[in-house]
């Protein structure tokens, strides 16, 4: 079996794994969010520096900040075109979960294995703008839409910049532009720790993994569902045809693209309406769409 058809289907039987000891008994709901915490503090910072440590960042690369706003900007219109003439309830949901991608705790395993540090700092920089939009934008409308109240800047700063991945790339932005290094034996470290985080986020994932369904639902998450995977492709076949990027950025960019909505939008879900239930059952099924996805796009693309 090819290497890299090989890499994406350990991280689903991984996943599997893990969903199969919770539904045994080993594991709980407490055991991912725990497992979340190490991903978010720990090995997903230690990745992020070790990938910017192997990698010159060059101003070209900065597009992929805006890419990653552009991207979440036009899954909100469609998600607000399409669910216009829905209940409140419904339009908030539709833009907490339309737009909005796990690229650190999903797609960052996957890019690591296939790329190491240079896929990771495309990675990096692609969240950057995922994040702004995802913790600043895409709150503030969505809860606007769903509660007629308008958050506070104040809040989602404080969202914003409590996010170590998020500091963690605007430190190592500056040191790179900078030219500065990290002491050798600290690059080590940082290193040997980012190497546990493909494996403690497929574990993560498999735990959190909720796949308890009710009639209606998937009626009412494929539109949103729909909308995210036929952007993808299209973005996807813009990027391959009209950019003059590396192969390497053009395969990071399009699994990013294919990710699952981040794990946060069924937070804001859940407390600006009534439809936490449907984000957390929409999360999870994108979660197996994506994966199904990646194992496909890897080997396709030539990764």
């Amino acid at each position: 079996m090819p290497n890299t058809l090989s890499q994406p289907l350990l991280f689903l039987f991984i996943i599997l794994l893990a969903n199969l000891l919770k539904r045994l008994g080993m594991f709980s709901e407490k055991d991912g969010h725990v497992l979340s915490q190490i991903v978010m503090n720990i090995t997903l910072p230690a990745a992020i520096i070790a990938g910017f440590q192997s990698f010159e960042l060059v101003p070209s690369l900065f597009l992929l900040i805006l890419l990653g706003i552009a991207i979440n900007a036009t899954l909100m219109g469609l998600a607000y075109l399409v669910m216009r003439k829905e209940s409140k309830g419904m339009q908030g949901y539709a833009l907490f979960n339309t737009p909005t991608y796990n690229i650190g705790n999903f797609s960052f395993p996957f890019v690591q294995a296939l790329y190491g540090g240079p896929g990771l700092v495309v990675a990096s920089l692609f969240d950057l703008g995922n994040a702004l939009m995802t913790t600043g934008f895409v709150y503030s409308v969505g809860s606007s839409v769903a509660t007629s109240q308008r958050p506070s800047v104040r809040d989602i700063l404080k969202k914003l910049f409590r996010s170590v991945p998020f500091l963690t790339y605007l430190i190592m932005i500056v040191l790179s532009l900078s030219g500065l290094r990290l002491p050798a034996f600290l690059t080590e470290w940082v290193t040997a720790i980012g190497k546990a985080n493909p494996i403690v986020a497929m574990l993560m994932i498999g735990i959190t993994l909720d796949m308890h369904f009710e009639k209606g639902w998937m009626k009412q998450a494929l539109k949103v569902i729909s909308i995210r995977y036929l952007v993808a492709i299209a973005f996807s076949v813009l990027l391959w045809t009209l950019t003059s990027f590396s192969s390497m950025v053009k395969v990071t960019l399009i699994l990013l693209f294919f990710a699952p909505v981040a794990t946060v939008s069924t937070a804001y879900t859940q407390q600006c309406t009534d439809k936490g239930k449907l984000s957390s059952f929409t999360s999870s099924v994108t979660v197996l769409i994506s994966t199904i996805c990646y194992i496909l796009l890897v080997p396709l693309l030539g990764a």
